[in-house]
């Protein structure tokens, strides 16, 4: 997976959050430990700040590392004979046993789905892949006519998907998953947990973009991240819009002024409607979402990308557990940004 994808997801971790670590010039007593790496197609940073260390650097490394292959190998489309990629080329209806974790995400995306109407939805494989985006596309094949994607839309559906713990079962045989807009935010998820069981307080982590915080950075004050103006060809960090604290909180950020294709003239967005299966015009541009848990807010923040700024908005302020942040292109092409009530508090 370390080919066009790798390159293509560094891109996309760059505009989905341009994450800039605001800290003050005050002198600190704490210690601390960063980690960075590749996974999932993209990049990883980790920072643990703490005044005791009882555990050895490298060895907390290779736990994080190990925890990382581990959810690649279950939910990567990019990886040929991932768990996910097996459970999308079997054409069977029978009950397929799954992971734990591959098996938690499914479920937790189920809900998702329903809170959001149908707006996310880990079984646009298909639709994506006809558009031209995935593994498997042809990057030079033809907007699909409306007969093509009518005839996919026929096994897309959460509804397509049924789930009896540790089993999965399609009720369509060409059915398949795509988990790119939640597996990050859960491996996120994965390690501050697996951090917090080994006594850490003070956490960051951040893949691709992801980001769940816990306690204080290493001058004592809350994590800060700034948020990016989408300003297509822009440095992370060089041109913020807006930034907020992360008080025991995730944040993550879906959007479409960096990530498409273009053809022909046109450009293609990756923002897929995948109730109707076509592209989803909109003034919106980025939308940020904040949450207890980074898996949440990943799926939130793909899902508000599709829905319009009057019924997201709504959708956000009926549901207590996220809030979130959209920037808006208005018609004399400057932006604007507007949030839910306690995004910034």
């Amino acid at each position: 997976m370390v080919n066009n994808y790798f390159s293509k997801q560094i891109k996309k971790a760059q505009f989905i959050l341009g994450f800039l670590f605001l800290f003050n010039s005050c002198g600190s007593r704490n210690d601390s430990y960063t980690f960075s790496g590749s996974t999932m197609g993209t990049t990883y940073s980790i920072k643990l700040v703490f005044e005791d260390m009882k555990y050895d650097k490298k060895q907390i490394e290779n736990s994080i590392d190990s925890i990382l292959s581990d959810l690649n190998q279950q939910m990567s489309t990019w990886i040929k004979e991932s768990e996910i990629s097996l459970f999308n080329k079997n054409l069977s209806l029978d009950p397929q046993k799954v992971s734990d974790d591959f098996f938690y995400v499914l479920e937790q995306g189920k809900l998702i789905h329903q809170k959001t109407g149908g707006m996310f939805d880990y079984t646009i494989f298909p639709i994506m892949d006809i558009w031209g985006f995935g593994p498997l596309a042809n990057k030079n094949k033809k907007i699909p006519s409306d007969d093509e994607i009518e005839t996919i839309l026929e096994y897309v559906g959460a509804d397509k998907i049924k789930l009896n713990y540790p089993y999965v079962k399609k009720t369509h045989p060409k059915t398949q998953l795509d988990l790119n807009a939640i597996a990050k935010g859960y491996a996120v998820d994965k390690i501050h947990d697996w951090l917090i069981l080994k006594g850490f307080s003070n956490i960051f982590v951040e893949i691709g973009g992801e980001i769940r915080c816990s306690g204080v950075n290493i001058f004592n004050n809350q994590w800060r991240v700034g948020i990016d103006a989408p300003i297509r060809n822009s440095l992370p960090g060089k041109n913020l819009i807006s930034k907020t604290i992360l008080d025991d909180k995730a944040i993550a950020t879906s959007g479409n002024y960096r990530s498409f294709r273009a053809k022909n003239g046109n450009m293609i967005s990756h923002t897929i409607n995948p109730t109707t299966g076509l592209q989803k015009e909109t003034n919106i541009v980025s939308v940020s979402v904040k949450a207890d848990e980074c898996l949440t807010a990943d799926a939130w923040a793909t899902a508000l990308m599709v829905l319009s700024y009057d019924v997201g908005i709504k959708k956000v302020e009926e549901d207590e557990t996220i809030d979130a942040l959209w920037i808006i292109l208005n018609e004399d092409s400057t932006f604007s940004q507007s949030s839910s009530r306690n995004f910034f508090r």
